[in-house]
């Protein structure tokens, strides 16, 4: 069984893989492209937002797709609207049966 993940431990835990990302991000920039100091701690600073934003697009989070589920759930619990009445011409004049 898993012990439930408290708020703080996973506010730590997503900082953390954020750090760690930055650090990669620093040392592929000033190693493998060869940028100097400055530049590759922007490029990282730039590069991290983007992919924790891309990320959490592709794979959201069980607790968001839960909540999506449930919410569609509500909207479909909800009666449907009586239909309007149409009137039977398009111009909104009512049909004469002559």
């Amino acid at each position: 069984m898993k012990a439930p993940v408290t708020r703080t431990m996973r506010h730590a835990k997503n900082s953390t893989l954020v750090l760690c990302l930055f650090v990669v991000y620093c040392v592929l920039l000033s190693q493998g492209l060869k940028a100097n100091a400055a530049s590759a701690f922007l490029g990282a600073l730039a590069a991290v937002p983007l992919t924790v934003h891309l990320y959490r697009r592709l794979w959201p989070l069980q607790v968001e797709r839960d909540a999506g589920a449930r919410s569609e759930g509500i909207r479909r619990e909800v009666p449907p609207a009586e239909p309007e009445v149409a009137p039977s011409r398009d111009d909104g004049r009512p049909k004469h049966t002559d």
